[in-house]
């Protein structure tokens, strides 16, 4: 979850069950926020992510069936699969959302919309001199992998036209992108 304590914002009153009031104070508590700092958080989910995913056509699963289904799948057929997928949905989906279609909205789209929103894996982002680093680490094992790096390249490559360099390991991706 995210926070953002420097953004303007505006105060609403909302009326909840009492029932879902009290998960919300379970769960803020058990992340160390406030309860307004937690609806906060699911609101901008909803307004980033969670309101395309209906009109998006995508599904949920659970771990187990998207590996299972990996597995049944060969390295080759998922990079190429990832890698004709990636670049298409990002210029559509910052489209979508009234982004101009950047460096600075595609790594946004990266980390905030792959990573934390949807869950693909944690993005650490770092900027060095000429280049940006993103460290993308989850827990789906090898072929996920796989997939990650030809689709994160596929935007980089063909949307913004930059030369990366990659290395991959069982939970992780690593991506050098350069100016």
């Amino acid at each position: 979850m995210f926070t953002h304590a420097s953004t303007p914002s505006t105060t609403r009153t909302v009326r909840i069950k009492k029932e879902s009031d009290l998960i919300l104070e379970q769960e803020a508590e058990r992340h160390g926020l406030s309860v307004n700092a937690l609806v906060s958080n699911l609101i901008d989910q909803y307004v980033n992510s969670l309101r395309f995913f209906k009109s998006g056509g995508m599904i949920s699963m659970s771990n187990e069936t998207l590996l299972a289904l990996l597995n049944q799948i060969s390295d080759d057929d998922v990079s190429d699969t990832a890698y004709s997928l990636g670049n298409d949905r990002v210029r559509d989906s910052l489209m979508q959302r009234g982004m101009k279609v950047n460096r600075d909205s595609v790594l946004w789209y990266i980390s905030q919309i792959l990573g934390l929103s949807n869950g693909w894996f944690r993005c650490d982002h770092n900027r060095d001199e000429g280049k940006d680093i993103l460290h993308l680490s989850h827990s789906y094992g090898y072929k996920w992998s796989v997939f990650i790096v030809n689709y994160v390249n596929s935007i980089l490559i063909e949307v913004l036209v930059v030369k990366t360099n990659t290395v991959i390991s069982n939970n992780a991706v690593n991506f050098e992108i350069f100016k």
